[in-house]
């Protein structure tokens, strides 16, 4: 590979009204900005030439997130285009809702982020609910679903059909924390191409768990970022 050939890592952030524009959009979104901001990206080879980037997993529409990634190959050094200089760059352009909070040149042999991911984490507040419960006794709930319960087994539906899966060994981190008006779930899910759990599934458990509809409750979900597993270890995807 040419010594000007590099790849960068993005770390963004995704919020406002752009939490309901979807991931093929918000890619289409990405290749104007990168023209529009003079990046020095690299095409694809062919009749059809396209910038060669890719994100690390799609967000679910209506999610916000402080933790999104997309690799991207560049061509130039990094005397001519510090990683300074490209995220400043891409901020000038950027529309209100997306925001470039990180940028890192990385190894070119780096897996790629998607490939990369492994694990998710989530901040999940109530925006309505039905039900009055307590701080003391949702955490006690918890202690029964989670922290003695040898097993979670649940059926998931995949575009495959449907296979059991044990959540247990796939949820990392399950803790409620209280807050001003309440409280809020903290999770880390296990995430990627092997066994991605979707904050709402494993909180739609939890609450069928304590005999609870549905239709009682609403979510307001923050994915705050995406890890990489290293030495089993979760470290950020830029870290």
């Amino acid at each position: 590979m040419p010594d000007n050939i590099k790849k960068m890592r993005l770390k963004f952030s995704k919020t406002g009204n752009m939490r309901f524009i979807g991931h093929l959009d918000v890619m289409r979104y990405f290749q104007k900005v990168i023209r529009k901001a003079e990046i020095p990206i690299r095409y694809s080879e062919g009749f059809h030439p396209h910038q060669i980037m890719s994100f690390a997993s799609p967000l679910g529409m209506g999610l916000i997130s402080s933790g999104e990634y997309v690799d991207m190959d560049l061509v130039c050094t990094e005397e001519e285009y510090s990683a300074a200089d490209i995220m400043n760059r891409m901020n000038k352009v950027l529309s209100e809702g997306i925001s470039i909070l990180d940028a890192a040149y990385l190894p070119y042999k780096e897996p790629n982020a998607m490939a990369s991911v492994a694990a998710a984490s989530y901040i999940v507040h109530y925006t309505d609910k039905s039900f009055d419960m307590s701080f003391e006794e949702i955490c006690r709930k918890k202690t029964v679903f989670f922290d003695e319960a040898s097993s979670i087994n649940i059926i998931k539906k995949t575009k495959k059909g449907e296979r059991k899966v044990d959540l247990k060994p796939l949820i990392y981190r399950f803790d409620i924390k209280p807050e001003a008006n309440g409280y809020f779930f903290d999770l880390m899910l296990s995430s990627g191409s092997q066994d991605n759990i979707k904050p709402e599934l494993m909180l739609d458990t939890f609450h069928e768990a304590m005999g609870i509809s549905t239709e009682a409750y609403h979510f307001f979900i923050e994915r705050t970022d995406l890890y990489k597993n290293v030495d089993n270890t979760f470290v950020p995807l830029i870290g």
